[in-house]
């Protein structure tokens, strides 16, 4: 029980990685309420969440700042191109849903285009809180990865979706745990994942 309980033990921690993620949770939220910075918040997000990773502990309030601040221009740009991106596929959707009254077999490519995107924009913020590359690079390693790896990116936007988007509708007893942890724990799994998909490319953690 001593040992459990030390500091080298396993119950502290993981309690110290939950303290550390909740007030990365709130950081993030704190960090998207511009709106225009919600990918700069994303991006420092995901940096703080590796480095959580590899170091165990860290100073989660100063390593996001210096994130948030060294990100902030190349985030704006991202999250403008995925937004916008998305809007133009809804759109587009649905504007092909009425000319084609609904066509399955004209709709299908459109879908297709869709599915392969949204499992791209589960790279597009932890490629730049991972790595130091450039807008376009990041963007064609997300397509780039999302085809090479379906089936784990798939797993990563369903955990997505299964925490921030269906626990608060499906389990609203759990929303005050929920407002405290969703983004940084969904972060911190969502890494997990990624991390396999980025040692497979040489990458050594």
């Amino acid at each position: 029980m001593k040992t459990l309980l030390s500091i080298d033990g396993k119950v502290y921690a993981v309690l110290n990685v939950m303290v550390e993620l909740l007030e990365l949770n709130l950081l993030f939220i704190i960090g998207c309420l511009p709106i225009v910075t919600i990918g700069s918040s994303a991006v420092s997000l995901y940096e703080v969440v590796f480095q959580i990773r590899k170091e165990g502990t860290v100073r989660v309030l100063p390593r996001f700042w210096k994130a948030f601040r060294g990100n902030l221009l190349k985030g704006i740009v991202l999250w403008a191109i995925v937004a916008a991106t998305f809007a133009a596929m809804v759109l587009s959707y649905w504007m092909l849903s009425n000319i084609s009254h609904g066509n399955i077999l004209v709709l299908l490519p459109m879908c297709v285009i869709i599915a392969v995107l949204l499992l791209a924009s589960g790279y597009v913020f932890a490629l730049a809180g991972r790595y130091d590359m450039g807008v376009a690079a990041i963007v064609r390693a997300s397509l780039s990865l999302a085809l090479q790896h379906a089936f784990i990116s798939a797993l990563a936007v369903i955990l997505f979706l299964a925490v921030v988007c269906l626990i608060p509708v499906l389990l609203p007893r759990l929303l005050f745990l929920w407002v405290f942890f969703a983004f940084g724990l969904t972060a911190y799994l969502h890494s997990w994942l990624l991390i396999r998909v980025f040692e497979q490319h040489g990458d050594a953690g």
